[in-house]
């Protein structure tokens, strides 16, 4: 399996989330419902061309790989996994939250998105690090090309954390 990372290093987030979407389409994803008719609480894919991803650290920096592989990867050992469908419609994406991110390349395709959480519990407990601090949350990104379109599914359930985010979408709620 190839393997190119697009992002390796420190986020911050703010309200526990990132954003990845095309920059100049920011506003436009402001009022809309990245998680609606979904059934996992991790990555919002509703919205075409964004994702909304969850952390458990509230502010601060956490550590983030994102990567393209050619290939549906094998799981991983993080505690919280989801899976979504992605099909950018700009291969130029801003990666980030309100306070700083990342420009990234991801080829024009459809692809599958795999969020991976790792003691996204912690990262909630601890809520805030500071810059000299040390998350205790880290988080993987993975695309895959994929042919077609598919749900949104919950792979592994490991946090309260978690299971929270996922209580709060409905499939066929439009207020996920």
């Amino acid at each position: 399996m190839t393997e190119t990372v697009i992002f390796d290093g420190p986020m911050h987030v703010h309200y526990g989330f990132i954003w990845l979407h095309p920059e100049e389409r920011y506003d436009d994803f402001v009022s809309g419902r990245p998680f609606a008719e979904q059934v996992n609480g991790l990555c919002g894919a509703a919205i075409p061309g964004l994702l909304d991803l969850r952390t458990g650290l509230h502010t601060g920096s956490v550590p983030v790989r994102v990567l393209l592989v050619d290939s549906a990867p094998p799981l991983n050992d993080a505690e919280d996994i989801v899976e979504v469908s992605f099909r950018p419609d700009q291969s130029v994406l801003w990666f980030g939250g309100f306070e700083g991110g990342a420009e990234i390349t991801l080829p024009l395709g459809t692809y599958r998105a795999r969020w991976s959480a790792t003691a996204m519990d912690a990262g909630h407990e601890v809520d805030t690090v500071l810059d000299d601090e040390t998350a205790p949350d880290s988080y993987e990104l993975c695309f895959w090309p994929e042919s077609e379109l598919r749900a949104d599914r919950i792979v592994r359930v490991g946090s309260k954390t978690a299971a929270y985010w996922h209580s709060t979408t409905t499939p066929g709620d439009a207020e996920g």
